[in-house]
């Protein structure tokens, strides 16, 4: 038996005490001068914080087999029974989402550490090239040739293509091409050699005039020259076509060279004249595909507690909306709200630790995952049922409509906090 050293004088509050007193009826401290042991530290914490005491086991059998006669309960006035809903939920939270991110975590080990940028261009992506171009392609060269040339294929524009070609096809698949497609066509893709003999003709022109320069100055004249074509191509392009000019190959060839700046990997691109969002954006783009894919993730993940805490409110107003004929207040509809998300972070924490540690086989554990989501939507009508006391038919079309909406609330909300995320990481 614990002994205890009582004083005269509330060691808390200051509040003065009769000896006979085990607490302090101002304070309810333990009336003590006992030194603070290990097991009273860690038992107030979790009395405090996670308030397991009775009300917690009181609220564990209705939570969990009675849906719906919780949130009845405390909203007829048997708080001083039963957990507070909010504290409650903020338990159960903090463990499903402690699993969710320990699942997130292995998953990104298994498929490794890849960019979010994953270069593989098709012909199909060529702008400007026409449905019966790429049937003649294809009819011409054959299919295996093609995927030849898609492998050299940098980007999406015709100049790409019309590099790969060149350095892919023979002179006798050229003059079969010229052939077979039709004139403006042919003079876009093939017209590599008409450019190179333009280029001697005009190094022919203009050599005896020409003041002898060093390489480095030639260089810097083609750099400088390109910029301005650049600058001048960027000027009246909208917000989005800017991202087209791109060179996403690049970015990703340069992604694990470390001794590369992500700076000088921006400078290397030439983008011109842009708006200072568009550069942000880019200059993100790079950073983020030469990031670890584990901490950005982890990044993303750490707001997503938060990002359901505001969208619990949100569902009881779906809620009131639904159910505005039925005079109900609105702190009902959010207690209802905060069961039911408890309910399905505890259900789906468990579920995902089955899937992912129990079970090996994929199909298995989709199937799992589908049982999963079945129980936690009966467990919500049949909460939906014994709160809103309605007939089946009119709570399962009420049901469903709530489902629908939330879900594109929660797609809305979950695609902004992943773009803030990306933009602020």
């Amino acid at each position: 038996m614990k002994i205890r050293r009582r004083t005269n004088e509330c060691p808390n509050c200051g509040a003065l005490l009769d000896s006979v007193y085990n607490y302090c009826p101002r304070c309810g401290q333990e009336n003590t001068d006992n030194y603070v042991s290990f097991n009273m530290l860690v038992s107030d914490f979790f009395n405090t914080f996670f308030a397991l005491d009775s009300k917690f086991a009181h609220t564990v059998i209705p939570f969990l087999f009675k849906p719906g006669n919780l949130t009845i309960s405390y909203v007829n006035g048997k708080r001083m029974s039963f957990a507070h809903p909010l504290r409650f939920y903020l338990v159960v939270s903090l463990f499903f989402f402690f699993i969710f991110t320990l699942v997130g975590k292995k998953s990104i080990e298994e498929d490794g550490d890849e960019g979010i940028i994953q270069v593989n261009h098709t012909v199909d992506d060529v702008i400007g090239l026409e449905a019966e171009d790429l049937a003649t392609l294809e009819a011409t060269l054959g299919a295996k040739k093609l995927q030849e040339i898609e492998k050299q294929l940098n980007g999406p524009k015709l100049k790409d293509l019309r590099k790969a070609l060149k350095k892919n096809i023979t002179s006798t698949e050229k003059e079969a091409l010229q052939i077979a497609l039709d004139s403006t066509t042919a003079q876009k893709l093939l017209r590599f050699d008409v450019m190179n003999n333009e280029k001697e003709v005009n190094s022919t022109i203009i050599s005896p005039v020409r003041v002898e320069t060093d390489s480095s100055y030639k260089k810097s004249s083609h750099n400088a020259t390109e910029d301005i074509d650049k600058i001048t191509s960027n000027e009246n392009k909208d917000f989005f076509n800017v991202f087209n000019e791109i060179d996403w190959k690049l970015i990703d060839e340069l992604r694990d060279k470390r001794q590369i700046t992500d700076h000088q990997v921006y400078d290397s691109l030439h983008m011109g004249n842009i708006t200072e969002l568009q550069e942000h954006i880019i200059r993100q783009i790079i950073r983020v595909n030469r990031a670890d894919q584990q901490q950005f993730v982890e990044y993303i993940l750490k707001n997503l507690p938060l990002m359901m805490l505001i969208l619990i409110p949100f569902f009881a107003l779906i809620l009131k909306l639904l159910y505005a004929r039925r005079d109900q207040l609105y702190i009902k509809h959010l207690i209802h709200a905060l069961h039911l998300h408890t309910f399905a972070y505890f259900f789906y924490g468990i579920s995902l630790l089955v899937m992912v540690y129990a079970i090996s086989d994929e199909d298995n554990a989709a199937i799992f995952g589908m049982l999963s989501f079945i129980v936690v939507s009966t467990y919500a009508y049949l909460s939906f049922l014994k709160v809103y006391k309605q007939h089946w038919f009119k709570t399962l079309i009420k049901f469903n409509v709530t489902g629908m909406i939330y879900l594109s609330c929660i797609f809305i909300f979950f695609i902004t906090e992943i773009v803030v995320s990306f933009l602020l990481y």
